[in-house]
């Protein structure tokens, strides 16, 4: 199966909400955030956040199945760095390629910006875990109890990927 991947804007804002209250609905573990807070929010904000963010689409002929956003952080000494959020691909198409699209488009955008990108996977989902080290992403922390959902704390692991062939290499001023 190909998926087409593209930047969603503005005019895609009815389609990207109704997948990430999906997304939000059906793994709700995976996210920081919940669909009562983003049902409420208005097409408009739906099209503004697009327009704030990089927010990719893996397409299919029967629509959208896949999504992921990086921001780059706007302070100054953490410029270097882009926060990979919201990946989500449908259930039916998992294990066919869409993630791997959406991340060679998202990678390619995010070297033009920024050194290296960030994500958080909860601990205990394997499946995206083994997808981000396919891709190159590693584990350097585990945030504990970084989500509480449904009276549960769930851990999450940290994990990076640098754009520009540098090493993870720690520097200090002696």
């Amino acid at each position: 199966m190909s998926f087409s991947v593209r930047r969603l804007g503005a005019d895609d804002a009815a389609l990207y909400r109704d997948i990430r209250l999906t997304a939000l609905s059906e793994e709700p573990t995976a996210f920081g955030s919940d669909v009562a807070t983003e049902s409420g929010q208005s097409l408009r904000d739906w099209s503004a956040r697009l327009d704030r963010v990089f927010t990719f689409g893996a397409f299919d002929r029967d629509g959208l199945q896949g999504t992921a956003t990086y921001f780059p952080e706007e302070r100054m000494k953490l410029a270097h760095r882009g926060m990979v959020v919201g990946v989500y691909v449908r259930p039916q198409v998992r294990g066919r390629g869409a993630a791997q699209a959406l991340f060679a488009t998202l990678i390619a955008d995010a070297q033009t910006r920024v050194k290296q990108l960030h994500l958080s996977v909860t601990a205990g989902n394997e499946t995206a875990r083994l997808l981000y080290e396919r891709i190159g992403f590693q584990i350097y922390g585990t945030e504990p109890r970084a989500l509480y959902v449904d009276g549960r704390y769930y851990d999450e692991h940290l994990m990076m990927l640098p754009l520009d062939g540098g090493q993870r290499k720690v520097t200090t001023d002696e």
